[in-house]
């Protein structure tokens, strides 16, 4: 029964984590799977419906616009390079500044009086894992102010947005996060921004590629895996998935390119891993 129960409160995270873990091998062999902004939003469309199908009249949408906002700001920040037009983001630089999002949850969830453990006790694995990716993917290049500002946004963003989704209700009740209201501000979000990409297309005389049904189906399934994990789990447990998904990323690389593991993997690997466990097991009081 307590397996049961333990399955049933980590299934979202753990799927979630292999199937971001396994994206790039389909994108890398199925082009039409990576992400566009109408990808985004049709597939957290159908996520949406999906989750007021399921959850019913659990479900709170258009009257909480703080759940809204919160989830706009969650599932923004990850595709904040998307949003900004995917010129000035790299992936490996995305993926060391997305490390510090429980930095971003600890020092936000300290700051609406909810953290338990204190800033410090969140602080360190954040700067752990982002030294060790440092060791092992390529050093993100200080090219702009405008790039820099959006490298700044992507873990803020996404940690603000987890403890908002995680707050108490106006009622001042406790309560897990607000699935279909997060899916629907992100919903919005994704919405909004293609609308003014595809003005601008149109302006310009540029073509935007359409949306393909496998990188709808990728995208969906990602967003509403991502809520469900933060209803269960709360935000700092969620925000291990950015470092846990970049280690199994490499670790699936190192496997399929047969290459060996020098010192500097090594070291930058046990970081990431440390970091992780960590996340994953907060204090008793929070959990």
């Amino acid at each position: 029964m307590a397996a049961h129960a333990r399955w049933h409160r980590w299934w979202p995270f753990v799927l979630l984590v292999l199937a971001a873990a396994s994206r790039w091998m389909l994108s890398a062999a199925r082009p039409e799977a990576e992400s566009t902004l109408a990808s985004h939003a049709l597939g957290c469309l159908w996520a949406w419906l999906f989750a007021l199908l399921w959850l019913g009249r659990r479900a709170s949408s258009f009257s909480d616009l703080r759940g809204m906002l919160a989830g706009a700001m969650l599932l923004g920040g990850p595709a904040i390079g998307l949003l900004s037009g995917g010129r000035d983001l790299d992936a490996a630089s995305l993926t060391i500044v997305l490390a510090l999002t429980s930095v971003a949850v600890a020092v936000a969830a300290a700051a609406a009086g909810t953290g338990s453990d204190g800033v410090t006790g969140r602080i360190w694995p954040g700067l752990a894992a982002v030294a060790g990716l440092l060791l092992i993917l390529p050093q993100p290049a200080v090219t702009g102010l405008r790039r820099d500002l959006l490298l700044a946004l992507a873990p803020v963003l996404t940690g603000v947005g987890a403890v908002l989704c995680c707050a108490p209700g106006t009622e001042g009740t406790a309560r897990p996060p607000r699935v279909s209201s997060a899916l629907l501000g992100a919903l919005g979000l994704f919405l909004l921004a293609w609308l003014v990409n595809a003005s601008a297309s149109r302006l310009y005389g540029t073509h935007l590629p359409s949306p393909a049904l496998l990188a709808v189906a990728c995208d969906g399934l990602l967003t509403l895996l991502a809520v469900l994990a933060l209803s269960r789990l709360g935000a700092t447990r969620w925000s291990a998935q950015f470092t846990l998904v970049p280690l199994l990323i490499l670790v699936e690389g190192m496997a399929l390119a047969r290459s060996g593991l020098n010192t500097r993997w090594a070291a930058g690997l046990v970081l990431v891993a440390l970091s992780s466990g960590y996340l994953l097991l907060p204090h008793q009081q929070e959990a």
